[in-house]
């Protein structure tokens, strides 16, 4: 396997969970903030 190879696979290692974990930390904050300020979600249906 030549460097390139190696470099791109150690990329996507740490790039594909840095990815799910910031979305799941965006969901998170999102229901957190649902339950925060229930006034406001229901305002706007």
């Amino acid at each position: 396997m030549n460097p390139t190879v190696i470099e791109a696979l150690n990329v996507a290692a740490i790039g594909l969970p840095a990815m799910f974990g910031v979305i799941i930390l965006f969901v998170a904050l999102g229901q957190a903030l649902l339950k925060l300020f229930p006034e406001k979600s229901n305002s706007a249906k």
